[in-house]
């Protein structure tokens, strides 16, 4: 592999999963394109501590024996061409427009230095993988369990936290159900999140009827979710000591809120998944980048993880009604628009003297 040909795998900005799930397609597009990926979360990360430090090295060890001091140099070519010697290592904040950010344009630059900070899953880039490529023929689901094998390294100390709450809580308990329920900013997220919830409590009871499960590991952003639990189900709930917010916090979700020490905010999300991955069974939330993860990171046997959905019929329902609001929406401002610029309809222009 050419040691001036990079892909520079920028934060998405967003969740700590779905940075993850953006730095697993960039990967697979860094072998597709035989460039060395570089990860670097600067300051825009939500899990960053500072402006100095590379978030993503807080948590994992590095894919490359690269870093974002290799990928800057004066005489380096740069694309998206909105990225140079001077600025690459800070955000654009027009990313948003995906300007530049075409897919096949990126997989096809000739430029030293390839720079990512926008998400692609890896469904569209399957269309790149050729014969050769150890992907060829594989499902998405299968290209991801392999890419988190293959890259996704704990630092050593949050491995050993992880095991430790294993050995302490989980270990000989007997059969495990992890389940992971969400509330605060999925409420905004995911309509009909409370209908979606209910439906928890009868997988479980499903899964206690046909399996002696021993404990429950409860994995959720949500302190009444909590509470709920532990009435329903007793010392049967288990769950780790993290942050967690009011049922439909939308504003002030976790994930969302200031840490004094950064890196936990992070650490906290990882314990969950990863315990969670350790459990024999899983009910989880479909629409979750953490209930995904969940089942990217081991081979379950079918029968034992449920992921939540809506069914077509509440899809298609939503689906009309979004068209409904956003006909309304965009009649109310066609309105006012008449109304603030009389002079391009054919009345007065009040703002001429």
């Amino acid at each position: 592999m050419p040691n001036d040909r990079f892909l520079l795998i920028k934060s998405w900005g967003c969740g700590f999963w779905s940075d993850v799930d953006h730095v697993m397609g960039q990967l697979l597009a860094a072998e597709l394109t035989n460039r060395i990926p570089v990860i670097y979360w600067g300051p825009n990360s939500l899990y960053a501590e500072s402006f100095k430090t590379n978030a993503f090295d807080l948590y994992f060890e590095p894919v490359s024996d690269y870093s974002i001091k290799d990928v800057i140099k004066y005489n380096y070519t740069y694309f998206p061409p909105v990225w140079n010697y001077d600025n690459v290592m800070i955000e654009d904040l027009d990313k948003v427009t995906w300007t530049y950010r075409n897919l096949g344009e990126m997989m096809n630059s000739d430029a030293n230095v390839l720079v990512s900070d926008v998400h692609y899953f890896i469904r569209p880039l399957i269309n790149y993988i050729t014969r050769s490529h150890w992907a060829y023929g594989m499902t998405a689901h299968e290209i991801y369990r392999t890419l988190f094998d293959k890259y996704l390294k704990l630092k050593p100390d949050i491995e050993q936290e992880i095991q430790e709450f294993y050995d302490e809580k989980l270990k000989d308990k007997g059969l495990t159900l992890a389940v992971h329920i969400r509330g605060g900013d999925k409420v905004r997220e995911v309509e009909n999140l409370g209908r979606l919830n209910k439906r928890y409590y009868k997988e479980i009871e499903n899964f206690s009827a046909r399996y002696d499960i021993g404990k429950i590991l409860l994995l959720t952003d949500c302190e009444d979710i909590l509470k709920e639990f532990l009435k329903l189900y007793g010392d049967k709930v288990v769950y780790t000591d993290c942050r967690r917010g009011a049922l439909s916090a939308t504003e002030d979700a976790p994930h969302l809120q200031d840490y004094s020490a950064k890196r936990r905010k992070g650490i906290e999300i990882i314990k969950d998944t990863y315990l969670g991955a350790k459990c024999n069974f899983f009910i989880g939330n479909g629409y979750s980048n953490v209930s995904y993860t969940i089942k990217r990171l081991k081979d379950w046997p079918e029968q034992n993880i449920i992921l939540f959905y809506r069914d077509l019929k509440n899809e298609v329902k939503l689906a009309k009604r979004r068209v409904k609001e956003e006909g309304k929406r965009r009649l109310l401002e066609s309105k006012n628009h008449r109304l603030e610029y009389p002079e391009f309809y054919g009345g007065v222009n009040t703002y001429v003297e």
